[in-house]
Protein backbone atom coordinates (compact mmCIF):
# COMPACT_ATOMS: atom_id res chain seq x y z
CA UNK A 1 0.00 0.00 0.00
CA UNK A 2 1.22 3.21 -0.76
CA UNK A 3 2.95 5.58 2.07
CA UNK A 4 1.18 9.02 3.31
CA UNK A 5 2.61 12.28 3.88
CA UNK A 6 1.09 14.50 5.93
CA UNK A 7 1.87 17.50 8.43
CA UNK A 8 0.30 17.13 12.11
CA UNK A 9 0.44 18.27 15.63
CA UNK A 10 1.48 15.10 18.22
CA UNK A 11 -1.47 16.12 20.58
CA UNK A 12 -0.64 12.62 22.49
CA UNK A 13 1.79 9.62 23.70
CA UNK A 14 1.34 6.31 25.01
CA UNK A 15 4.21 4.04 25.56
CA UNK A 16 2.79 0.77 25.11
CA UNK A 17 6.45 -1.41 25.66
CA UNK A 18 9.96 -0.65 26.51
CA UNK A 19 10.34 0.65 23.20
CA UNK A 20 7.17 1.23 21.42
CA UNK A 21 4.92 3.89 21.55
CA UNK A 22 1.46 5.18 20.09
CA UNK A 23 1.18 9.16 18.91
CA UNK A 24 -2.15 10.80 18.57
CA UNK A 25 -1.97 13.70 15.86
CA UNK A 26 -3.94 16.32 14.70
CA UNK A 27 -3.11 16.26 10.62
CA UNK A 28 -3.92 18.86 7.94
CA UNK A 29 -5.69 15.96 5.15
CA UNK A 30 -6.75 13.08 7.25
CA UNK A 31 -8.32 14.08 10.27
CA UNK A 32 -7.31 13.14 14.07
CA UNK A 33 -4.81 9.91 13.73
CA UNK A 34 -3.21 7.08 16.12
CA UNK A 35 0.25 6.54 14.76
CA UNK A 36 2.06 3.27 15.89
CA UNK A 37 6.33 4.25 16.40
CA UNK A 38 7.94 0.98 17.08
CA UNK A 39 11.70 2.22 18.41
CA UNK A 40 10.99 5.63 19.47
CA UNK A 41 11.34 4.96 23.11
CA UNK A 42 15.59 3.92 22.43
CA UNK A 43 16.31 7.06 21.18
CA UNK A 44 16.48 6.53 17.67
CA UNK A 45 15.60 8.85 14.59
CA UNK A 46 11.86 9.24 16.26
CA UNK A 47 12.43 10.19 19.42
CA UNK A 48 12.08 13.81 19.16
CA UNK A 49 10.00 13.93 15.87
CA UNK A 50 7.16 12.43 17.93
CA UNK A 51 6.84 14.08 21.09
CA UNK A 52 3.92 16.12 22.45
CA UNK A 53 3.48 19.28 20.90
CA UNK A 54 6.05 18.80 18.23
CA UNK A 55 4.67 19.92 14.73
CA UNK A 56 6.16 17.67 11.44
CA UNK A 57 6.37 15.96 8.68
CA UNK A 58 5.32 12.57 8.67
CA UNK A 59 5.10 9.19 6.68
CA UNK A 60 2.49 7.23 7.34
CA UNK A 61 1.69 3.41 6.16
CA UNK A 62 -1.80 2.98 6.63
CA UNK A 63 -2.17 -0.65 9.28
CA UNK A 64 -5.13 -3.17 9.30
CA UNK A 65 -5.93 -0.91 12.23
CA UNK A 66 -4.22 1.91 12.25
CA UNK A 67 -1.35 3.61 10.96
CA UNK A 68 2.34 3.01 11.67
CA UNK A 69 5.15 5.58 11.16
CA UNK A 70 7.56 5.07 8.39
CA UNK A 71 9.53 8.65 8.43
CA UNK A 72 9.32 12.11 10.02
CA UNK A 73 11.02 15.67 9.79
CA UNK A 74 10.00 17.88 12.79
CA UNK A 75 8.94 21.28 11.30
CA UNK A 76 8.68 23.19 14.74
CA UNK A 77 8.48 22.66 17.98
CA UNK A 78 6.47 24.13 21.39
CA UNK A 79 8.28 21.68 23.66
CA UNK A 80 9.77 24.75 25.74
CA UNK A 81 6.01 25.23 26.68
CA UNK A 82 7.04 22.47 29.28
CA UNK A 83 9.27 24.24 30.86
CA UNK A 84 6.60 26.80 32.07
CA UNK A 85 4.08 25.07 34.18
CA UNK A 86 1.12 28.13 33.33
CA UNK A 87 1.89 27.92 29.87
CA UNK A 88 1.87 24.53 29.25
CA UNK A 89 -1.54 24.15 31.40
CA UNK A 90 -2.92 26.31 28.70
CA UNK A 91 -1.43 24.67 26.26
CA UNK A 92 -2.69 21.44 27.31
CA UNK A 93 -6.24 22.89 27.57
CA UNK A 94 -6.34 23.87 24.10
CA UNK A 95 -5.19 20.66 22.72
CA UNK A 96 -7.75 19.29 24.43
CA UNK A 97 -10.63 21.35 23.07
CA UNK A 98 -8.93 21.14 19.26
CA UNK A 99 -8.67 17.27 20.15
CA UNK A 100 -12.90 17.44 20.79
CA UNK A 101 -13.42 19.75 17.73
CA UNK A 102 -11.44 17.37 15.40
CA UNK A 103 -14.78 15.45 13.96
CA UNK A 104 -13.71 15.44 10.37
CA UNK A 105 -10.91 16.08 7.58
CA UNK A 106 -12.15 20.21 6.75
CA UNK A 107 -12.60 20.78 10.41
CA UNK A 108 -9.61 19.33 11.72
CA UNK A 109 -7.27 21.24 9.17
CA UNK A 110 -8.67 24.27 10.25
CA UNK A 111 -8.48 23.42 13.85
CA UNK A 112 -5.05 22.66 13.71
CA UNK A 113 -4.23 25.85 12.00
CA UNK A 114 -5.65 28.03 14.69
CA UNK A 115 -4.11 25.37 17.41
CA UNK A 116 -0.52 26.43 15.52
CA UNK A 117 -1.46 29.82 15.69
CA UNK A 118 -2.49 29.59 19.76
CA UNK A 119 0.65 27.35 20.86
CA UNK A 120 2.89 29.94 18.87
CA UNK A 121 1.29 33.24 20.73
CA UNK A 122 2.29 31.34 23.88
CA UNK A 123 5.44 30.60 23.11
CA UNK A 124 6.07 34.37 22.44
CA UNK A 125 4.87 35.52 25.68
CA UNK A 126 1.04 36.33 25.10
CA UNK A 127 -1.17 36.28 28.11
CA UNK A 128 -2.21 33.13 28.30
CA UNK A 129 -5.19 33.57 29.51
CA UNK A 130 -6.05 35.88 26.62
CA UNK A 131 -4.51 33.45 24.10
CA UNK A 132 -6.46 30.33 25.55
CA UNK A 133 -9.85 32.15 25.52
CA UNK A 134 -10.07 33.85 21.98
CA UNK A 135 -8.86 30.09 20.63
CA UNK A 136 -11.89 28.99 22.57
CA UNK A 137 -14.01 31.45 20.81
CA UNK A 138 -12.83 31.20 17.37
CA UNK A 139 -12.93 27.15 17.95
CA UNK A 140 -16.25 27.54 18.45
CA UNK A 141 -16.72 29.34 14.92
CA UNK A 142 -14.99 26.71 13.19
CA UNK A 143 -17.24 24.17 14.45
CA UNK A 144 -20.34 25.84 13.50
CA UNK A 145 -21.07 27.19 16.45
CA UNK A 146 -20.42 30.79 16.49
CA UNK A 147 -21.75 33.39 19.04
CA UNK A 148 -24.95 35.40 17.32
CA UNK A 149 -23.73 39.17 17.60
CA UNK A 150 -25.09 41.14 14.45
CA UNK A 151 -28.53 41.21 16.77
CA UNK A 152 -30.16 40.38 19.93
CA UNK A 153 -30.36 36.82 19.67
CA UNK A 154 -33.85 36.72 21.04
CA UNK A 155 -35.84 39.66 19.69
CA UNK A 156 -33.66 40.51 16.75
CA UNK A 157 -32.92 43.82 17.47
CA UNK A 158 -30.01 45.83 16.05
CA UNK A 159 -30.27 48.95 18.17
CA UNK A 160 -29.02 48.10 21.75
CA UNK A 161 -27.10 50.05 24.11
CA UNK A 162 -26.61 47.35 26.95
CA UNK A 163 -25.28 44.29 26.10
CA UNK A 164 -25.51 40.91 27.38
CA UNK A 165 -24.44 37.19 26.66
CA UNK A 166 -27.01 34.81 26.64
CA UNK A 167 -25.46 30.73 26.66
CA UNK A 168 -29.44 29.64 26.27
CA UNK A 169 -29.34 31.95 23.31
CA UNK A 170 -25.55 31.33 21.83
CA UNK A 171 -24.96 35.36 21.70
CA UNK A 172 -25.90 38.78 22.22
CA UNK A 173 -28.81 39.92 24.01
CA UNK A 174 -30.66 43.03 24.47
CA UNK A 175 -31.59 44.56 28.27
CA UNK A 176 -35.19 43.69 27.74
CA UNK A 177 -34.77 40.17 26.59
CA UNK A 178 -31.81 39.72 29.14
CA UNK A 179 -34.71 40.17 31.71
CA UNK A 180 -36.51 36.73 30.43
CA UNK A 181 -33.32 34.87 29.80
CA UNK A 182 -31.76 34.35 33.52
CA UNK A 183 -28.39 32.81 32.03
CA UNK A 184 -28.13 35.89 30.19
CA UNK A 185 -24.86 38.29 32.31
CA UNK A 186 -23.63 41.70 31.68
CA UNK A 187 -20.99 42.08 28.70
CA UNK A 188 -19.22 45.47 28.56
CA UNK A 189 -17.96 47.04 25.48
CA UNK A 190 -14.75 46.04 25.79
CA UNK A 191 -15.36 42.72 25.92
CA UNK A 192 -17.76 42.71 23.22
CA UNK A 193 -15.28 44.20 20.82
CA UNK A 194 -12.90 41.21 21.53
CA UNK A 195 -15.18 38.96 20.70
CA UNK A 196 -16.24 40.79 17.11
CA UNK A 197 -12.56 40.79 16.57
CA UNK A 198 -12.02 36.67 17.34
CA UNK A 199 -15.01 36.12 15.00
CA UNK A 200 -13.79 38.64 12.26
CA UNK A 201 -10.52 37.49 12.03
CA UNK A 202 -7.60 35.31 10.94
CA UNK A 203 -4.94 33.76 12.28
CA UNK A 204 -3.11 34.85 13.46
CA UNK A 205 -4.54 38.04 13.96
CA UNK A 206 -7.22 36.23 16.44
CA UNK A 207 -4.96 36.45 19.25
CA UNK A 208 -3.41 40.26 18.37
CA UNK A 209 -5.29 42.17 20.81
CA UNK A 210 -5.29 43.13 24.80
CA UNK A 211 -7.64 43.69 27.36
CA UNK A 212 -8.09 44.91 30.57
CA UNK A 213 -8.35 42.40 33.32
CA UNK A 214 -11.73 43.20 34.37
CA UNK A 215 -12.29 42.53 30.42
CA UNK A 216 -10.50 39.59 30.50
CA UNK A 217 -11.74 38.14 33.17
CA UNK A 218 -15.58 38.25 31.63
CA UNK A 219 -14.27 37.74 28.06
CA UNK A 220 -12.84 34.57 29.30
CA UNK A 221 -15.99 33.35 31.60
CA UNK A 222 -18.11 33.71 28.67
CA UNK A 223 -15.69 31.62 26.23
CA UNK A 224 -14.74 28.78 28.94
CA UNK A 225 -18.87 28.36 29.80
CA UNK A 226 -19.83 28.53 26.20
CA UNK A 227 -17.74 25.36 24.95
CA UNK A 228 -18.33 23.50 28.38
CA UNK A 229 -22.16 24.39 27.40
CA UNK A 230 -21.87 23.46 23.52
CA UNK A 231 -19.87 20.73 23.72
CA UNK A 232 -21.24 19.44 27.22
CA UNK A 233 -18.07 18.67 29.33
CA UNK A 234 -16.46 20.10 31.99
CA UNK A 235 -12.62 21.38 31.23
CA UNK A 236 -10.67 21.24 34.39
CA UNK A 237 -6.97 21.58 33.25
CA UNK A 238 -7.39 25.70 34.26
CA UNK A 239 -8.87 24.80 37.49
CA UNK A 240 -5.28 23.37 38.66
CA UNK A 241 -3.42 26.34 38.00
CA UNK A 242 -6.26 27.86 41.02
CA UNK A 243 -5.96 25.36 43.43
CA UNK A 244 -1.80 25.94 42.73
CA UNK A 245 -2.67 30.10 43.44
CA UNK A 246 -5.01 29.61 46.41
CA UNK A 247 -2.13 26.96 48.21
CA UNK A 248 0.58 29.58 47.32
CA UNK A 249 -1.46 32.37 48.72
CA UNK A 250 -2.74 30.54 51.79
CA UNK A 251 1.31 29.68 52.15
CA UNK A 252 2.31 32.78 51.48
CA UNK A 253 0.34 33.89 54.23
CA UNK A 254 1.43 31.64 56.85
CA UNK A 255 5.08 33.36 56.48
CA UNK A 256 3.55 36.36 56.97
Amino acid sequence: MALIRTKGLVIREVNVSDADKIITLITEDIGKVSVSVRGARKNNRYSYGTQVLTYGQFILFKGRNNYILNGCDILASFYDLANDLERFTYAAHMIEMASDASSDDQTTARVLNLLLHGLNALNKGREPLLVSSAFTIKLMQICGYPPHVTSCASCDEKDFESIYFCFSRCGFVCENCARTNKDAVPVTIGTAKAILHVLCSDNPGVFKFRLSPGNLESFSYIANRYIAERFDKKYGKLDYLKEISQVSYHLGGNDS
